[in-house]
C-alpha cells in the first residue's frame, strides 16, 4: 500500500530555511505534519509556503449536508449494472451533494464477482475495498448477504449500516434533508513532475453534542474505466463503463485517522495535512478524491465532500 506520514510536529516558522526537506511547520494554527517534500518539485516546505500554496481557510458557510453511497458491486455480477445505473441517477439528479464509491468486494472478501479472468481481465478489487466489504459482512445481523448491496452515509439501517439498492433513493433523501453536523474545506496541490498530491483539510465539528471520535477517510477514485461487465441478461458488455471505482485511500487505512487533539487548532477546527504519490498506472485527469469524516462508533458519515486531481 502507499503510505503517507501524518505526525503533529509543531515549530515556529522562523525555523524553516532553504534546507527544510521534512518538517513542515504550517498550519500554525494546528494539525501540524510531516510530509514528503520530494514530492514537492521545489523540495522545500517554506517555498511552498511562500508560494501560497499553503491554503488559509476562510470561513466556511456551507449549510448542506452530502451524501457518500458505496456501492458493493462486481464486474460479473449480473444484477450489479442496475444497482450502478441507480447511484449514478442519485449522483446527476443531486450534482454537488451525492458521491458514490464503486467498491468492487464480496461481504467476506474477494469472490468470483469480483475475480478477474482471460474475458474479464480489470482488476478492479483492491485491499481497501476488501477490507471494508469484509467489515461490513461481519457485522452482527447485517442485511450485506451478496452484491449488490451498498451503504447510504452508512447510516444506520435497522441492525446495521447498510442497505440494498431498493432502499437507496428513500435513505439518500433523509440524508440530505438531515441537519449538517460536521463541515469539511481541502485544498488539493498536484504537480505532475512528481506526480505528488498534497491535500489539506479543515474539519469544524458544528454539532457539539457529538460526544464520539471521529475519523477522517480520504477515498482516491478513478472516475470511469472501460471494461467488460456481466449484464442483466448475461450478456457480457465489452465496453463497459464502470464509474467512480474505489482505488484505494492515500494514507493506506480504510478506516482513516482519528481526529484526536493531535490535530487539532488553537481555533477549534482540525487539520489534517497528506501527501501522496499518484500510482503511475492512473491518469491523474481521470482521478478525484473523496473525503469524508465519520462517527468512529456508529460508523456513520457524517460529511463528505470530493476534490478532483
Amino acid at each position: 500500500m502507499k503510505k503517507i506520514i501524518l505526525l503533529s510536529s509543531i515549530a515556529m516558522v522562523g525555523l524553516l530555511n532553504s534546507c527544510d526537506k521534512v518538517t513542515n511547520a504550517y498550519p500554525k494554527t494546528g494539525g501540524n505534519s510531516e510530509l514528503d517534500w520530494s514530492l514537492y518539485p521545489d523540495g522545500d516546505s517554506a517555498y511552498y509556503v511562500s508560494q501560497g500554496l499553503w491554503p488559509t481557510f476562510t470561513a466556511n458557510t456551507n449549510t448542506l449536508r452530502n451524501v457518500m453511497i458505496e456501492d458493493f458491486t462486481g464486474h460479473r455480477c449480473n444484477s450489479c449494472p442496475n444497482a450502478a445505473n441507480l447511484l449514478h441517477t442519485l449522483e446527476d439528479n443531486n450534482p454537488g451533494r451525492v458521491f458514490g464509491a464503486s467498491v468492487h468486494t464480496s461481504p467476506l472478501g474477494i469472490s468470483s464477482f469480483q475475480q478477474e479472468t482471460a474475458s474479464y481481465p480489470l482488476v478492479l478489487y483492491n485491499d481497501i475495498a476488501l477490507e471494508i466489504g469484509t467489515y461490513f459482512g461481519n457485522v452482527a445481523g447485517t442485511s450485506f448477504l451478496g452484491n449488490p448491496h451498498g451503504t447510504v452515509n452508512r447510516t444506520l439501517n435497522g441492525t446495521d449500516n447498510t442497505a440494498g439498492p431498493g432502499q437507496w433513493t428513500t435513505l439518500t433523501n433523509n440524508a440530505l434533508a438531515s441537519n449538517l453536523k460536521v463541515n469539511i474545506q481541502a485544498q488539493v496541490n498536484y504537480f505532475p513532475t512528481t506526480r505528488g498530491v498534497f491535500l489539506h483539510t479543515e474539519v469544524d465539528k458544528i454539532d457539539n453534542t457529538i460526544s464520539n471520535d471521529l475519523g477522517i477517510v480520504v477515498y482516491l477514485i478513478e472516475d470511469s474505466i472501460v471494461g467488460p461487465q456481466l449484464m442483466p441478461t448475461l450478456v457480457t458488455e465489452q465496453n463497459y463503463v464502470h464509474r467512480d471505482v474505489l482505488r484505494g485511500c492515500i494514507d493506506g487505512q480504510a478506516f482513516g485517522r482519528t481526529l484526536s487533539a493531535n490535530y487539532l487548532g488553537t481555533n477549534g477546527k482540525y487539520y489534517v495535512n497528506y501527501s501522496y504519490p499518484l500510482p503511475t498506472q492512473y491518469n491523474s485527469d481521470n482521478m478525484h478524491l473523496l473525503i469524508y469524516v465519520y462517527d468512529k462508533v456508529t460508523m456513520e458519515i457524517y460529511q463528505v465532500i470530493e476534490k478532483h486531481i
